[in-house]
């Protein structure tokens, strides 16, 4: 039995090679992979239509932006010039030249609504600091006191991203300064030493690092319930710190410079 014909002479003059996957032109005519590309370019059926000839076709145009050359099927018109324009241009062309008063306003509307987010938000956030100082004091709400401010740090404290979360220990560290108190939440690695958490916490808060200077005053870590000084000792580990309740996770501290032999921060 035999089969029927399953492949195609190429059109190509100089070729008529038999192609089992032959490629058609719009133009009717049969070519090789090697030969239909070069053909197409040619061919009045199949050829890519330039700019110009492009223009002409009803519905089709190219984007008014300068520069832009991207083909328009739907075009989208501004209301003001009745020019089209590409959707990556739509907003980006201005018919007429606004005016500072115009451009303040805009800013305005958009900037209004941030501004009156993060006065609230810093509002919001003063009264629970508030709450939980309260609570803190008294002994009975302490623990939950001290649960609530750790969630709150974990949702904003900084520190290095490669530290695991199975690691981290978290504080509200609060560095006095002499205009004013600033406070931010802060994460370390709880297998570190005390001296290695204190410049981590220094490079957080760029704050200048002397500890390995003779004669210069030393940035050291106080309990800000008491104000006693967190360890003497920079090569005591945090974990033995927090095994003997020295520290707690989320606890306040303070950050300053003091003399070497200073225990408790004035």
């Amino acid at each position: 039995m035999e089969l029927p014909s399953l492949d195609k002479q190429c059109s190509e003059k100089d070729c008529n090679q038999l192609d089992f996957l032959p490629l058609e032109c719009k133009c009717g005519k049969i070519f090789c992979s090697h030969h239909f590309h070069a053909h197409v370019e040619s061919c009045e059926k199949s050829r890519i239509l330039s700019e110009d000839e492009l223009k002409k076709i009803e519905n089709v145009s190219v984007c008014s932006y300068g520069g832009c050359k991207e083909r328009i099927i739907v075009p989208i018109l501004c209301e003001r010039c009745k020019k089209s324009y590409c959707v990556k241009h739509r907003h980006l062309q201005e018919c007429k030249e606004k005016d500072p008063e115009t451009i303040a306003a805009e800013k305005e509307k958009y900037a209004a609504p941030m501004r009156q987010f993060n006065e609230a938000k810093a509002s919001i956030d003063k009264e629970l600091d508030n709450k939980i100082t309260e609570a803190k004091n008294k002994g009975k709400n302490k623990n939950m006191a001290n649960k609530v401010q750790l969630m709150r740090l974990k949702n904003k404290a900084i520190g290095l991203k490669s530290i695991p979360t199975t690691d981290r220990i978290y504080f509200n560290v609060i560095h006095p300064e002499p205009e004013n108190e600033k406070t931010t939440a802060v994460f370390v690695s709880k297998q570190w030493t005390l001296g290695r958490a204190i410049d981590a916490i220094a490079q957080e808060l760029k704050l200048q690092n002397n500890n390995n200077i003779t004669n210069e005053k030393k940035l050291r870590l106080f309990k800000k319930d008491g104000n006693d000084i967190v360890s003497s000792s920079m090569s005591t580990g945090l974990t033995a710190l927090l095994e003997n309740n020295v520290i707690i996770d989320g606890e306040d501290l303070i950050i300053t410079y003091v003399d070497n032999d200073c225990v408790k921060f004035m």
